[in-house]
């Protein structure tokens, strides 16, 4: 007996030595930045797993691993470049590691680095490789923009946003300090194509809900600031999809004095529009070539260039279109048979030189100059005879779910356009800045000018039991949105600011105040404009992880060409800048889930409008009224939660409650006695009152080469006027904006891929392959209305209903 429990008390004390080694087998060590700075809150993952830990107030880890195990250790942190490192070690051995972190300007988080601490600024730092992980039908940066707080969207088909209650020309788009056009005449997301932004291209989003600089131009709602790469060694990428396809190059010549970045983006949203209500044969083109030469002289001077060609094509010969509406037990089928065709042609085209001087660390000074035009086409000729019926709903009877052949409405249409528009945007620019310690000063001065030829000639005939051909007199036939004329417009504008940043402390925490004018003059109505603007940003000691900000100002829209024209295409030239008064009190706080680092981010904002242009909304199109006779507000919270949901990658989620509210000079309504009644203050076209947006990411713990991205976004519905409404305007709401698109991909070719010298696949550095599903639960998203009446004079809201469930397939490789 003795000796079977000596072996027993042998194998169990390998057992117990083998256990306690592994048990001290670790890595430990502290984590720094470029400054050495210990950093606190490091996620500090083994890779394909969810074993981890994260560092202390000191910036120490510790983590036991698994010995004689090749591990990948991920070492994340928010507002840095993410760092691995392989390492397998002995059993009982324990190995220290002194870890460095760079800070990124194309990280996710609102952090800057400053040499004492890190310190929150009131712009949103957004990762552009999400660009490509992002699933939808757009690939561009504004699929994320969508999902930030404050932002709104209602169509997958545009790449166009409002924030905070402004609509889609109150925001500015930046690329590399070159402010970006869009096209005027496009009226729907089905002609839009190509956003501007090449994401390929990006090395830094930065963006701004409200409460912005003085440095900004002059827009009442956003801010988009695109950096372009800068290249420093040769790479490339290309991607193809069921919808579009892109390639883009970059190298670093002439012992990197001489860098590019070239990109050809081509897409089509034919199968796309496949799924829209509306059948016929759509022909969608969309092509843009970009590219950014910069050469450096010395180290003093340096030249670059931005060029841009657009050419978006629409095709569409409309055949059939079978909507179906209403309620359970009231279910109506409206029906279309089309005639015609619509032919639209885009070309815009930009240049911009960009000659930089930095003739010591801290003072920078540039000269731009660019050139923008726009050649734009819109013809089209659709004929359509409907027919509007009740469908059964009885589960009992034999003729359940088809059309009862009873017609409630019927009539027929006619849409006609013959409309050009050719625009030339020059500019000339200066900008400095001088930097100095604690203290900051920019400024700039601009002059810019713009020749715009227009030529419209466009209008709608309806004949609805009556509705469109009055009976009086017999033979006279009404045409509705009747335009026809010819505008020559021509104009300067001067434009300039300056403004100062100062950092300093106290006993009581860091502060960063950045104050600041923006003056503005436009040559068409005389009008000169001051607009100052502050931002306090504030970092208490007794908080630590908290950062308060407190931002406002005066912010000025001058017209630009679309607000001046009327309905009946007459320009007003007494139209003055639209006015928002603007103040936005945020907070933020870093915290611990988990082990993980997480941000919660939270503002509040009240702005008070005057001098506003009203304006209708009609799917992508804004047409205004060409008056300053309204004023209004907008008042909201904006919430965003991000941070390491699934340890090592980055997810967030955002909520925004906002009103938005305009009272028009001189509009009334008849009470029952007759009197004239005032309206009052009614909701704005872009008044959605709840918004709540996902994006979300998460991988297989043992396979992380499977990986799995979600975007949620939901809406409540914008505000409309049916033709009856005499008494408010808005006064009802469409259905809410639904939407679930989600991405499955794998890793084909990655880190740790090996292929022999003669494989052409050793080039590559990473391959995947995704399959998308968008609008993931089919649901019947209304980007519009088409009102008609019934044999009764009874109107009907015939939804235009957006794009139904799709599957995609991606394939993406950088080398």
């Amino acid at each position: 007996m003795k000796q079977p429990i000596t072996i027993l008390l042998f194998l169990f004390a390998g057992l117990l030595s083998s256990g306690l080694s592994a048990q001290n087998t670790s890595i430990e060590g502290i984590v720094r930045d470029n400054n050495d700075l210990v950093l606190e809150f490091v996620s500090v993952a083994i890779q394909g797993t969810t074993t981890g830990t994260t560092t202390n107030a000191a910036g120490f880890f510790s983590l036991r691993i698994t010995p004689g195990v090749k591990h990948t250790i991920v070492f994340s942190y928010l507002g840095y470049e993410q760092r691995r490192i392989e390492i397998e070690l002995n059993p009982g051995e324990k190995r220290t590691l002194n870890i460095f972190l760079t800070p990124l300007s194309t990280t996710l988080p609102d952090v800057e680095i400053t040499e004492r601490q890190i310190i929150s600024s009131q712009y949103i730092k957004i990762d552009p490789k999400l660009t490509a992980l992002i699933p939808g039908p757009g690939s561009g940066v504004e699929n994320l923009i969508k999902t930030m707080p404050g932002v709104s969207s209602t169509s997958e088909l545009s790449s166009q946003y409002s924030v905070r209650g402004g609509n889609f020309d109150e925001n500015l788009v930046y690329v590399n300090g070159i402010e970006i056009y869009r096209p005027f005449l496009v009226r729907s997301g089905q002609q839009e194509g190509l956003s501007f932004v090449n994401s390929s291209l990006v090395s830094s989003i930065t963006f701004s809900a409200g409460g912005f600089d003085a440095k900004y131009g002059d827009k009442m709602a956003s801010v988009l600031d695109i950096t372009y790469k800068t290249p420093t060694e040769f790479k490339g990428s290309f991607s193809m999809s069921l919808l579009e396809g892109s390639l883009h190059l970059e190298d670093a010549l002439a012992d990197n004095r001489l860098t590019y970045l070239f990109g050809v983006r081509h897409k089509s949203n034919q199968y796309l529009l496949g799924t829209l209500d509306t059948q016929g044969d759509y022909k969608p083109e969309f092509t843009d070539v970009q590219t950014l030469v910069n050469y450096i002289f010395n180290n003093e001077w340096d030249l670059s260039f931005l060029g841009n060609f657009s050419r978006n094509q629409y095709l569409f010969r409309p055949e059939r279109q079978e909507t179906r509406f209403g309620s359970v037990d009231d279910v109506r089928q409206f029906t279309v048979l089309f005639d015609g065709q619509e032919r639209d042609l885009f070309l815009t085209a930009l240049g911009a030189l960009s000659l930089n001087y930095q003739p010591v660390e801290g003072q920078k000074f540039q000269l731009i100059t660019s050139v923008f035009q726009t050649d734009e086409t819109e013809n089209f000729d659709i004929k359509g005879r409907y027919l509007l019926e009740r469908v059964e709903t009885d589960f009992g009877s034999s003729e359940f779910g088809q059309p009862t052949g009873t017609p409630l409405g019927a009539g027929s249409f006619h849409n006609h356009a013959r409309n050009y528009l050719n625009a030339i945007v020059w500019n000339i620019e200066h900008k400095g800045e001088i930097a100095s310690g604690d203290n900051s000063l920019k400024w700039g001065v601009k002059y810019q000018y713009e020749d715009i030829y227009d030529r419209l000639g466009e209008w709608t005939m309806v004949d609805s039991a009556g509705y469109a051909i009055p009976r009086q007199p017999a033979d006279a036939i009404l045409l509705q949105d009747t335009v026809n004329t010819q505008i020559f417009l021509q104009s300067s504008r001067i434009s300039g600011f300056v403004q100062n940043s100062w950092e300093f402390g106290s006993n009581h925490g860091r502060y960063i105040l950045t104050a600041g004018v923006r003056s503005n003059y436009w040559s068409y109505n005389n009008q000169w404009l001051v607009s100052p603007r502050a931002t306090l940003l504030y970092k208490p000691l007794w908080a630590p992880r908290m950062v308060l900000r407190a931002s406002g100002g005066l912010y000025h829209q001058p017209p630009f060409y679309k607000e001046l024209r009327d309905f009946q295409g007459n320009l007003n030239p007494d139209i003055k800048a639209q006015e928002s008064r603007q103040i936005v009190l945020g907070a933020e706080y870093n915290m611990q889930f988990w082990g993980r680092p997480f941000k919660y981010t939270g503002e509040i904002y009240y702005k008070h409008f005057t001098n506003l242009i009203p304006y209708e909304l009609d799917n992508v199109r804004i047409r205004y009224y060409a008056n300053n006779n309204a004023k209004g507000y907008g008042t909201g919270i904006d919430m965003k939660l991000n941070g390491e949901f699934v340890p090592g990658v980055e997810s967030w989620a955002s909520l925004s409650i906002m009103q938005t509210r305009e009272k028009i000079e001189d509009t009334y309504y008849m009470d029952s006695e007759g009197n004239q009644i005032p309206m009052g203050y009614m909701p704005r076209p872009t008044d959605q009152r709840f918004a709540f947006s996902i994006f979300f990411q998460d991988f297989l713990p043992r396979n992380p080469a499977y990986k799995v991205n979600l975007a949620l976004i939901y809406g409540s519905g914008l505000p409309i006027s049916p033709p009856t409404s005499q008494k408010f305007r808005n006064p009802v709401y469409m259905p809410p904006y639904r939407r679930v698109d989600i991405g499955f991909s794998k890793e084909l070719i990655g880190a740790q891929s090996s292929f022999g010298d003669k494989n052409p696949l050793r080039h590559i550095n990473s391959m995947w392959i995704a399959a998308e599903v968008f609008n993931l639960l089919e649901i019947n998203n209304t980007i519009s209305y088409l009102w008609i009446k019934d044999v009764s004079n009874q109107y009907y809201a015939i939804p235009n209903y957006l794009t139904s469930r799709l599957i995609n397939v991606k394939l993406i490789a950088e080398f």
